[in-house]
């Protein structure tokens, strides 16, 4: 199999489990039987999602985009497992940043309110400056530059820890 630019990202993120003193196994997470794309179930019962963005935009911004499919797969992942994941792998900067999945439920929430309404696609970003934790927000509907409510700071080691927590 040849290796692709999405193993080299997201391999990032299965090193550090594994490397994680509490980890013992880790899985492809299925959905019906079939293996959802860059998610993982780690000690069998930990469901981890990874995305991964190269470098940030012009604004500095690492964009994390999930998809109108992707996030189908997720109005059916969410509410099986309680413990949910989000891995952002922010490739330039070398990190990976760790949302829970009531983080992330709750931005989406909060991109939800600011639209007024449900979207086919929600983008996730994150920012990162030197000798501080990732800022983690969606923006609000109509207004560039201008986030949604509130921002989530997440730590630059929570990333596998949370996991394991």
């Amino acid at each position: 199999m040849k290796i692709r630019l999405e193993h080299q990202n997201i391999g990032a993120a299965v090193m550090q489990f594994a490397e994680h003193e509490q980890f013992t196994a880790i899985n492809a997470l299925k959905l019906n039987g079939k293996p959802v794309s860059n998610a993982f179930l780690i000690n069998s019962h930990v469901a981890v999602l990874c995305k991964y963005a190269t470098a940030p935009n012009a604004t500095g911004e690492y964009v994390f985009t999930f998809t109108k499919d992707q996030m189908n797969t997720l109005a059916s992942l969410l509410p099986k497992h309680d413990s949910l994941f989000f891995g952002l792998v922010c490739v330039e900067a070398g990190e990976i940043c760790c949302l829970t999945k009531a983080e992330f439920e709750e931005l989406l929430d909060y991109r939800k309110e600011s639209a007024g309404k449900s979207e086919s696609q929600y983008a996730i970003l994150v920012t990162l400056q030197v000798g501080s934790s990732f800022r983690v927000y969606v923006n609000a509907a109509g207004r560039k530059g201008k986030y949604a409510f509130k921002q989530y700071t997440v730590h630059r080691k929570a990333f596998p820890n949370r996991i394991f927590g």
